[in-house]
This record gives structure tokens, C-alpha cells and sequence, in this order.
């Protein structure tokens, strides 16, 4: 029989039976959002080898293409390579990048892991006597200086029950469930080498297939969007990209130098255990702004419990190495690549690392580079539909722009009392 009813029913039932889904879906989300977090993390786990491919991918898509495009193709000509023979080149260049990476982060678990752990043995060993070290210079400080002692004494009476509560409360339960983490850590370790090895084969078919892949989501793109938001959606995405990258890779360099920097500083003035301190220095370096103080402030604890003459150096030497970090080397390879001011990328910093821990530090800064540009975007397009000068110089003294958009200063003395937006007037005649 056919059907010859209202549609308009048919829409009604279908938006109250979305509406009721959606009431139900919220409900369950809101009271048991234990069940949704541990589903989501589930979910991560287990596409954790896909992301670790896509992200060694992305890495090391501007080797791939320096490889292929700066060297085979500069060398040879592109025009004489048939598509199949461009297949052969492309498997090449990313065989080669492969090998190299391999090769790069086999020799840096060879040289610094044993390093390593020959100083992470050495302080286990000697750390009773790094503590009597420290005793005995706290001790002579004090002894020497009367007065800081006898507030140090006051502050001690005043806050020990204080400190034995925390020490008891806060600190005992963090070390037993870090040697507990300690103790499970092999698992952890196996599991997230199966991951990456995993994400190293799936890395090398996005590479060798990366114009493809692309093409379908293109495709993808403009099958769902009109015309003008898909090119608009894919020159953004563009601009993300090159935002990422020149961010990331430039990081990546500025800290493997500043690393490099900091052993050789080290060896010279005879800061202990350099290896070890150098490469903490520089992992936490690719932390923009603050992660030179998260790794500088645990290394200068440590040489303090060695020898406090060398902790003085230290602290020079790690002053005058993130100077130069800051004002000369990262401005030079990084430039201006996320077109932020120092205030917006402490603001960034800040609030994602608040959000997502030592992750959001540092994606951080590019993502934030991104909204920032959004924004900016969005404001220019809106002044412009205004008739209105974007440059934001204009903006600053300005307090009343008229019919024509000009820009204009009310004096201090003009301003008095409060005006109806509807019906604004300026207290005086104005003179072009």
C-alpha cells in the first residue's frame, strides 16, 4: 500500500526521536562519566600505534620530500621519471629516511642509555654521602651566619609538625606508588615499543603513499562542502600545517643544540654526571619558556648535593645558555614561525599545560598560534564588511569612529557622563 501521509509528520517523529536520543545520551554522560573517560581511554590505547604512525609520518614527511625533491630530482630532472619509476624514487627516499632515523636514534640509546645509567647507579650509590655533603654546607652556612640560623631554627620549630604531616600525608604515598609504577614499568615499556614498531610500519605506507591519501581527503572535503568552505577549510589546514612543522621541527633542532651546547659547557667547567644533565636540559627544552626551568631546577639540585662550588657555576652557566637560547639561537631557526608575542605564548603555555599536562606543553604553542590567526582572520573579515582600517595602530588612541570611519581622540575633558549607543553624539562639533 502506498504511503500517501504528511511528511511533515515524518520529520516531527524523527527530531523528537533525535532530541529524545540526544536527552538520554546526555544523561548517561553526565552521570556516568567514570564509564565514558575509562571507554575513551580504552579507545586511545588501542589506536595509540596508529597515532604513533601518523605522528613519525608527519615528522619525517620534510625529509622525504628534501630527499626526493632537493636531491634525486635536482640531480637527475623529475621530467624523465615515469609515474612508475616516481614509485621506485619514492620508496627510495623513504627507505633512506628510515634508515637514517633508525640509525640516529640507535646511536643515541648506545651513547647516553649506558651513560645513563652508569650515573643513575652512581647516585643511588652515593647519595647518603650527597646528603651529608649537603648537611655539613647547610651546617657551615649557618654556623657562619648567626642570624640565618636563628631564623631558620624559629621557622623549623614554628612548621616541623606541619612538615612531619606532610612529609607523611603527601610525600610517603607518592614514593610508594612510584616504586609500585617503578615495578610495572617493563610492561609499560614492552607495550609502548610494540606500539611504536607498529607505528613504524604504519609510517612508512603513509609515506609512500602521502599524495594519495591526501587526494582522497580532499576529495573527501569537497564531496561534503561547499565549494568556497572547502577551499577555505583546506588553505587553513595548509596554514596549520606549516604553523606545526616549522614549529616542532625547528624546536627539535634549537633543543638536540642546546643539548650539545650543555655537555661541552659541562665537561669544561667539571659539572658531574654531564651526560645525564645535558640530556635532561635538552628533552626539556623542546618545552617552550618554561621548560628550561623544569629541567634546569632538578640538575641544580643534584650538583648542589655534590659539590654547592659547582652548583654556582652551574647556575651561571645555565643562565647564560638559555640567554642565548632565547635572544640569539631560537630566533634564528624558529623566526617567527607561530607569530606570537611573548605574552600570548605564556598564555598558551599555561593554559594547556594546565589542561593536558606536559602534552598540552607542548603542542601548546601552535595550536594556540592557530586559534590566535583565527581569530585574527575572522576580526579583519568583519572590519572589512564594516568599512572599517584593521591595522590595529589606529585602534589605540582612538575613542569614535564616524559615518566615514574615521578614526578620532576624544579628549579627557570632552568625556563626561554616559551615552545611549543608539543615539551618540559627540559633546562637540568635530572638524575635519
Amino acid at each position: 500500500m502506498k504511503f500517501n501521509g504528511d511528511k511533515k509528520y515524518l520529520w516531527w517523529g524523527l527530531t523528537i526521536f533525535l532530541v529524545a536520543s540526544g536527552i538520554i545520551l546526555f544523561y548517561y554522560f553526565i552521570f556516568h562519566i567514570t564509564n565514558v573517560i575509562t571507554l575513551v581511554k580504552s579507545f586511545f590505547q588501542i589506536i595509540m600505534p596508529i597515532v604513533d604512525g601518523f605522528v613519525l609520518a608527519y615528522l619525517l614527511t620534510p625529509a622525504v620530500n628534501f630527499l626526493e625533491n632537493k636531491v634525486i630530482y635536482e640531480i637527475f630532472g623529475k621530467k624523465i621519471f615515469s609515474p612508475k619509476a616516481k614509485r621506485k624514487v619514492r620508496f627510495l627516499t623513504v627507505l633512506v629516511t628510515m634508515i637514517i632515523f633508525v640509525f640516529f636514534v640507535y646511536e643515541f640509546f648506545k651513547l647516553v642509555i649506558p651513560e645513563i645509567a652508569v650515573s643513575v647507579a652512581k647516585i643511588d650509590e652515593a647519595f647518603p654521602d650527597y646528603v651529608s655533603n649537603l648537611e655539613r654546607w647547610v651546617n657551615k652556612l649557618l654556623s657562619n651566619n648567626p642570624d640565618i640560623e636563628k631564623t631558620a631554627t624559629n621557622l623549623l620549630n614554628d612548621y616541623s609538625e606541619e612538615i612531619d604531616s606532610w612529609l607523611e600525608t603527601n610525600v610517603m604515598p607518592q614514593i610508594k606508588d612510584l616504586l609500585k609504577a617503578l615495578t610495572t614499568g617493563v610492561f609499560s615499556v614492552i607495550k609502548s615499543v610494540w606500539n611504536f614498531v607498529i607505528g613504524f610500519i604504519i609510517s612508512v605506507y603513509l609515506l609512500c603513499g602521502k599524495e594519495n591519501f591526501m587526494g582522497q581527503a580532499k576529495k573527501l572535503i569537497y564531496a561534503l562542502f561547499k565549494r568556497d568552505t572547502a577551499n577555505a577549510f583546506i588553505h587553513n589546514i595548509r596554514f596549520t600545517h606549516k604553523t606545526f612543522i616549522g614549529f616542532f621541527l625547528g624546536k627539535i633542532v634549537d633543543s638536540i643544540i642546546i643539548g650539545f651546547l650543555c655537555f661541552m659547557l659541562t665537561k669544561l667547567i667539571g659539572t658531574p654526571y654531564p651526560v645525564l644533565i645535558s640530556v635532561v636540559i635538552g628533552v626539556t627544552n623542546i618545552i617552550p619558556f618554561f621548560g628550561p626551568y623544569i629541567g634546569a631546577i632538578p640538575c641544580a639540585f643534584l650538583v648542589l648535593m655534590v659539590d654547592p662550588i659547582q652548583f654556582i657555576y652551574f647556575v651561571i652557566m645555565i643562565v647564560l645558555l638559555q640567554q642565548f637560547d632565547g635572544n640569539i639561537l631560537g630566533p634564528k631557526i624558529l623566526g617567527d614561525s607561530t607569530g606570537l608575542s611573548g605574552f600570548w605564548v605564556i598564555f598558551s603555555i599555561t593554559l594547556f599545560g594546565g589542561l593536558f599536562g606536559i602534552v598540552g606543553m607542548l603542542v601548546g604553542v601552535p595550536v594556540f598560534a592557530v586559534i590566535f590567526a583565527s581569530i585574527k582572520a575572522m576580526v579583519k573579515s568583519r572590519l572589512e564588511v564594516k568599512g572599517i582600517d584593521g591595522n590595529t595602530d589606529k585602534f589605540i588612541n582612538v575613542d569614535y569612529i564616524n559615518e566615514d570611519n574615521e578614526f578620532i581622540k576624544i579628549e579627557k575633558k570632552d568625556v563626561d557622563g554616559i551615552v545611549s549607543k543608539k543615539k551618540f553624539k559627540l559633546p562637540f562639533k568635530f572638524k575635519k
